[in-house]
């Protein structure tokens, strides 16, 4: 999971729909030697240089302008840089309501992928979803084909293949009220 180039994305959370308060997501990011790096999200304009003191952990807010908040296709890739391998995780979260996640390095990533989610349970009815996303991590155009295992805010029924062409840093969310596990995901 140590690496020099990662692409994330801001997934939904229940805070979004809801937003009082409103959710925040940070990205850390340490490694074993010093080393300096960029977070970069250009489609709004922000760009965070970095420095890493070995075996520390450097935080980056990230600007809720680069959430995806609804399914559908996002620009809001955020590339993060580094000049010598480290590890990042990004975590979401407000009061006791969060989820992290450990970035894997772009030059790690395949070309088939299987979601493993579960059922959303909140205290806030109908504004919490079972999610996963792709991003386009190589230049030029990437055609993702997504199975959803079950039907999608977005109206894409369950079990239908649908193609979504991305390219460099964009994203597209999915969104259901009901467990996606088994979705599949193709490149």
């Amino acid at each position: 999971n140590k690496g020099k180039d990662f692409w994330i994305g801001y997934g939904n959370h229940v805070r979004m729909f809801t937003g009082n308060p409103a959710e925040q997501m940070q990205i850390y990011i340490t490694s074993d030697v010093n080393t300096t790096g960029v977070v970069d999200i250009p489609s709004i304009g922000f760009n965070q240089a970095y420095t890493i003191t070995a075996n520390q952990i450097t935080t980056i807010n990230i600007p809720r302008g680069a959430a995806l908040v609804n399914e559908g296709l996002y620009n809001h890739g955020i590339h993060v840089t580094a000049q010598k391998p480290v590890v990042v995780y990004s975590f979401i979260y407000v009061n006791a309501v969060s989820g992290a996640t450990l970035c894997l390095p772009t030059a790690t990533l395949g070309k088939e992928y299987f979601s493993i989610n579960y059922s959303q349970i909140s205290n806030e009815p109908g504004a919490s979803y079972s999610y996963f996303f792709a991003i386009a991590t190589d230049t030029g155009t990437t055609t993702v084909q997504i199975t959803p295992a079950q039907n999608t805010l977005g109206g894409r029924p369950a079990g239908v293949p649908f193609t979504v062409d991305l390219t460099q840093g964009q994203i597209y969310q999915v969104l259901s009220p009901v467990d996606l596990s088994g979705s599949e995901i193709q490149s």
